[in-house]
């Protein structure tokens, strides 16, 4: 009787364990979870390219309910993005604070624009490359990339370009690169700075600029109901879509070959289990239907990299970016 009776207590004893292991998951894998709202900050004004990508990553994690918290974009423009940066800087470790970013991230210290770099940061994702689009406005005399070359070659000071970047940012180092393909010096470049590609696409409609280098998602919807023309993209090969009639510049006679990205970073000091919890949310965002669409329609190309390849890729990009900034003449001294 007593040998039953320890031997029932035995089995009870492992079917319990067993049973309590498979209840409570979560506490073994000690896995993270959002336990207050997640903000997206872009470190720019709404409706440009940093604004887009930071929405749609919003709306692909609502779709497929991948957060059991709500996310909320911030928009904190100002001092060539280092504003952003400094505000989720201020959460130390903190994984509820992310922002997408991109070549100012690594072009701001090169420039001196900023302190704060890629070691500043914990990067969580690549999601996309992305077309920088020259845009004239509809009525512009200027029909084709090779008008505006001409009139750089002739009269340089002639021409005034919009940029929806920092000094040394993705579309300042493509007007840099057109300019100084023509024969020109980009460091007389007549540029003008905006907080996002839809200011700057503004301010091309109403005709203070001569014309714009933007990310392609923020004048396609201006060029298709007649407002703009594009003329050129930087990127060394066509896109199809919207942009299959719009030429290169290598077509167009320069030796041009440029696109910028978008990442996803977070504060320095996040955990492996913050950022585990990012990878894993992103790779499934960046495959939902939300996100397939809004790559079609933005005309962005696809380019998912998990938080480990993206810090190689930033790394790398360092190491592009610093000897170019030196021969545009953008970098510190």
């Amino acid at each position: 009787m007593t040998k039953r009776l320890t031997s029932s207590r035995a089995v009870l004893a492992m079917c319990t364990a067993l049973l309590g292991a498979q209840a409570f998951p979560a506490l073994a894998a000690d896995a993270w979870e959002p336990h207050r709202p997640i903000e997206i900050v872009v470190p720019s004004a709404a409706g440009g390219g940093l604004d887009l990508v930071a929405r749609t990553l919003q709306n692909a994690i609502v779709q497929e309910k991948l957060s059991s918290k709500p996310i909320t974009v911030l928009n904190r423009p100002g001092g060539s993005g280092t504003v952003g940066l400094a505000y989720i800087n201020n959460h130390h470790g903190d994984g509820h604070y992310v922002s997408v970013q991109a070549l100012p991230l690594v072009t701001n210290q090169i420039t001196g624009l900023s302190k704060v770099g890629i070691g500043d940061v914990t990067p969580l994702g690549m999601f996309v490359t992305e077309q920088v689009v020259f845009s004239v406005p509809a009525s512009s005399p200027i029909r084709s990339g090779k008008d505006l070359i001409a009139m750089l070659k002739q009269n340089p000071q002639s021409v005034t370009i919009g940029v929806s970047s920092s000094p040394g940012g993705q579309s300042h180092d493509a007007a840099a690169l057109v300019v100084k393909a023509a024969g020109q010096d980009p460091k007389k470049l007549k540029i003008v700075f905006f907080d996002s590609g839809g200011e700057a696409v503004t301010s091309l409609m109403g005709g203070h600029v001569t014309v714009t280098a933007t990310p392609a998602g923020t004048v396609i919807g201006p060029s298709q109901s007649g407002r703009t023309r594009m003329i050129a993209v930087a990127g060394g090969e066509r896109d199809g879509g919207a942009l299959a009639d719009v030429p290169t510049w290598k077509e167009q006679g320069l030796d041009v070959d440029f696109t910028t990205w978008r990442v996803l970073v977070g504060p320095k000091g996040m955990s492996a289990d913050e950022i585990a919890w990012w990878d894993n949310v992103l790779q499934k965002a960046t495959s939902s239907p939300e996100w397939a669409e809004a790559v079609k329609r933005n005309e962005w190309t696809a380019a998912y990299r998990n938080s480990a390849q993206t810090r190689q890729f930033l790394a790398d990009e360092a190491g592009r970016l610093g000897p170019l900034m030196g021969e545009l003449g953008l970098a510190r001294n």
